[in-house]
């Protein structure tokens, strides 16, 4: 019988059947100014991922990374191309088994004169510093976003 393998937090992994796994679209923001990438430090490993969302019901890729992105920075970006496009299988605390359809858009900050608020939960990480084993996940679609800006 083929199985998924399902991924914890803390790095454990365990097979799961095709059969018990939920599932979720979420999407996030790579958001890349002056050779910087803006993230978010997850809560339990400590390493870095994109801001961003699981959607919610009848909400759109673009309003749910817009409304993640609001809610951590209060600036609203402008949404641009999507940059990559992944499945996650993950394992949560209450030991559901999901696979995560993940989308990275391109943002970028609104025409107006926006600023983006300080927040102990992101931080502007240097793109030349920035390593895949620094990263919680996302790292492919920070290099896609590095491409589309000829980084």
């Amino acid at each position: 019988m083929a199985t998924v393998l399902c991924h914890e937090v803390s790095g454990g992994t365990f097979p799961v059947s095709p059969e018990a796994l939920l599932f979720r679209p979420a999407v996030y923001g790579i958001f890349i100014e002056n050779s910087q990438i803006l993230l978010q430090k997850h809560p339990l490993t400590a390493l870095w991922h994109p801001p961003g969302a699981i959607l919610a019901e009848n909400e759109t890729l673009t309003q749910a990374v817009r409304h993640a992105f609001r809610r951590l920075t209060g600036m609203t970006p402008r949404v641009g191309v999507m940059l990559y496009v992944e499945d996650q299988y993950i394992m949560d605390s209450d030991r559901r088994a999901w696979q995560l359809s993940v989308v990275y858009y391109a943002l970028e900050r609104p025409s107006t004169a926006a600023t983006i608020s300080d927040s102990s939960k992101i931080e502007w990480v240097s793109l030349n510093e920035l390593e895949r084993s620094q990263m919680q996940f996302g790292y492919e679609a920070v290099q896609a976003g590095c491409l589309q800006l000829k980084l």
